[in-house]
């Protein structure tokens, strides 16, 4: 799961921190605002769960781990 979750997220970033606020040559505020509050989501949603668990699986290294370790 956590592995899809990251593959899922990915784009979202990507366009939240890179596309809009970067490199669009009109900075639109509602793409901006958007991509920005679900990117804070995201996060939470990771930081909520390593809260809580030493790994992303649980107590184990894994893929999905090392898959995530890049954000």
């Amino acid at each position: 799961n956590w592995l899809m979750w990251q593959m899922g997220t990915g784009p979202v970033l990507g366009m939240g921190f890179g596309h809009f606020y970067a490199f669009a040559p009109d900075k639109l505020k509602y793409p901006i605002d958007r991509f920005s509050m679900e990117v804070k989501r995201i996060l939470d949603v990771a930081d909520r769960h390593l809260a809580d668990n030493e790994y992303f699986c649980g107590g184990e290294y894994t893929v999905a781990d090392m898959a995530i370790y890049p954000w």
